[in-house]
């Protein structure tokens, strides 16, 4: 039985003063102290041409600064380590023109590299260039996950890549092997280690499910979008957590919560918990119509989830989204507005470029 929590009233839409303009907000993580966010915004104000830059945003002071990295790239899909002592990202070509073909070439051409919190020991790891995202740390620290799309879409598809699989590189030995499958995912937006040998994935009906029966992802698993992935799986197990519908945005926190969105009947979007024993609470999202979420990251703590969003003030055709965070204990959605990105925010941080 679903319940919601004890002070929250699920029949009707919360409060919430979302944002009224959008940024190129692309990619959040948490720091394991809580208050620092990492933060990929893809700006103008650093270069002539449309890149993104990683920063970071501290929820107390409120300070907005960003990683001395060099300009020829673009950096997105950041994340910190387990320890919070270092940072993953992929690097990639900016996509100067902004078409459909200079961003297939800007991703086809995506490496991963690692920098120490305090801007030290910048490295790339040695990788063929690919289609590459959500780098993700093991939490023992040894190994690295990450998604390769396969193929390119043609322009007018929606989606610019599909046919995703999982691969993972050791730290140790320099040994990049691919963790699962091949499964070959019609489209997949991130990963994150439960543990040091499984994956939960957000994704969306894989090809290679060792059955030649088709699978009924939209009716048998209610639209489901994670997957819990074992190293070493030859095929792609059925997806999880689908006694709710439309199951997706998977996010851990250390305590073995996972958060993630479900659609049920009652309350339409919602954010939702299930603690290590299966046991759910369900928050209903504010405005519905409005406040479209595209990624939620739960604090390490389990306090908050933040999340990106984006809405009918928000020019979300154009990129552009807004951050927020659901506070667990007041049980409220709240904005999040960082400073505008400006040369007076560059971290002088110790480099090795």
């Amino acid at each position: 039985m679903t319940t919601s929590a004890s002070g929250y009233d699920n029949s009707r839409y919360p409060p919430f003063e979302a944002a009224t303009e959008g940024r190129g907000f692309q990619n959040l993580s948490i720091h394991p102290n809580g208050q620092d966010w990492l933060i990929s915004e893809c700006s103008h104000a650093f270069t002539s041409y449309h890149a993104c830059y990683l920063l970071i945003y501290n929820l107390v002071d409120r300070s907005y600064q960003r990683l001395d990295l060099p300009r020829t790239h673009s950096y997105v899909e950041a994340r910190f380590s387990p320890s919070g002592e270092q940072i993953l990202f992929v690097r990639q070509p900016p996509t100067l023109q902004g078409g459909h073909s200079d961003v297939i070439n800007s991703y086809a051409h995506g490496e991963i590299g690692i920098v120490n919190r305090d801007g030290s020991n910048f490295r790339m790891l040695p990788l063929k260039p690919s289609r590459i995202f959500s780098p993700v740390m093991s939490p023992n620290g040894e190994k690295l996950a990450y998604l390769v799309a396969g193929v390119d879409k043609p322009s007018g598809r929606g989606a610019f890549f599909t046919l995703f699989d999982i691969w993972e590189y050791d730290l140790t030995t320099g040994k990049n092997t691919i963790f699962a499958g091949p499964m070959k995912f019609y489209h997949a937006s991130s990963i994150s280690y439960l543990s040091n040998d499984e994956i939960i994935a957000s994704g969306f009906a894989p090809a290679n499910t060792g059955s030649e029966e088709r699978r009924d992802y939209l009716g048998k698993y209610q639209g489901s979008e994670i997957f819990l992935i074992k190293r070493g799986m030859r095929f792609a197990p059925e997806p999880s957590f689908f006694d709710l519908p439309n199951a997706k945005l998977p996010s851990t926190d250390l305590q073995g919560n996972l958060f993630y969105e479900t659609a049920p009947a009652k309350t339409g979007f919602s954010l939702t918990r299930k603690n290590r024993f299966g046991e759910p609470t369900i928050w209903r999202e504010p405005r519905m119509n409005l406040c479209v979420i595209t990624q939620y990251i739960a604090a390490p703590s389990g306090t908050y989830v933040g999340f990106i969003y984006g809405g009918d003030q928000i020019k979300t055709r154009e990129g552009k989204h807004a951050l927020g965070y659901f506070d667990l204990n007041s049980e409220t959605w709240n904005t999040v507005i960082p400073p505008p990105v400006s040369e007076s925010i560059l971290m002088r941080l110790k480099t090795s470029h």
